[in-house]
């Protein structure tokens, strides 16, 4: 609910799209629930257009946009129910091939974000 949210802002400032995923209950005997989604980051309404880019930087990107889309990348974020009643979450990049831009700030707001989910989800337990 954290993340779908509309009234809730995660400060992103890349726009994303929320896929999620199919768990995958036969991988590993020690999970016993899994959820998973994955943050995809949609081209701004800039363009793109980074501010290191210079005038023939420009010209040649507007060249390879039209030979080749690349793609924006993402965070995919996964929580397992561990079997002791422990989770576990990850999150890694997903989406990224060659010539995409990494997104730091945007992945690390997500990050903190799990962090600040995580830390509620503790004390929410301890009651």
């Amino acid at each position: 609910k954290f993340f779908t949210d509309p009234d809730k802002s995660m400060g992103l400032t890349t726009p994303v799209v929320l896929v999620e995923l199919k768990s995958d209950e036969d991988e590993n005997d020690a999970v016993t629930n899994s959820s998973g989604v994955q943050f995809l980051f949609q081209k701004s309404k800039t363009g793109g257009r980074s501010a290191y880019q210079d005038k023939d930087d420009e010209k040649n990107s507007e060249k390879e946009k039209k030979e080749d889309v690349v793609k924006e990348g993402g965070v995919e974020v996964q929580v397992n129910q561990l079997s002791n009643g422990n989770l576990s979450v990850i999150a890694k990049r997903c989406e990224i091939e060659e010539g995409t831009m990494v997104k730091e700030m945007s992945e690390q707001t997500i990050v903190d974000s799990l962090r600040k989910v995580m830390v509620a989800w503790k004390k929410e337990q301890l009651v």
